[in-house]
């Protein structure tokens, strides 16, 4: 399998440690190559996905950041030509049917409620990172991600 390259946007540091060691997990248990570029409140994510432009990634967005919320990257994303088709997950704690709506309409590939079991994340983030997004068609009834 390729290289895989992650862009996560968050704010909280224990969630960024926690995904950053599952990442680190889902290498070393599948021997999965996978790049990963924290942004700390989103800050320089589109700078970043507009410079390495990578044929095999995805962006998780949290939702509620203090600066800027995932939703507004989301529709930054969308609003540039060179990232508009770029694979984006919203990732938050919350499971609100409006939340999941309103990151559907936006334009998001997926909508994933933050696991607590570090298990759980880690088959979320593979399930994610091994999608062939060039055939992947995304509608209500596979939009919200499961455990």
């Amino acid at each position: 399998m390729n290289e895989i390259t992650i862009f996560y946007a968050d704010d909280d540091e224990d969630d960024i440690l926690l995904f950053t060691d599952a990442v680190a997990s889902i290498s070393q248990k599948f021997h999965q190559p996978i790049q990963l570029h924290i942004h700390k409140n989103g800050e320089n994510l589109l700078v970043n996905l507009k410079e390495l432009n990578p044929k095999n990634g995805v962006v998780f967005l949290d939702l509620n950041m203090p600066k800027k919320s995932g939703l507004q990257f989301l529709k930054d994303i969308r609003d540039e030509v060179t990232t508009q088709q770029f694979p984006v997950v919203i990732y938050s704690t919350s499971s609100s049917k409006l939340d999941i709506e309103l990151s559907l309409n936006l334009g998001a590939n997926h909508y994933a409620v933050k696991p607590y079991n570090f298990n759980d994340l880690i088959k979320m983030i593979y399930n994610v990172a091994t999608i062939n997004w060039a055939d992947h068609y995304v509608n209500e009834n596979n939009f919200l991600l499961q455990k």
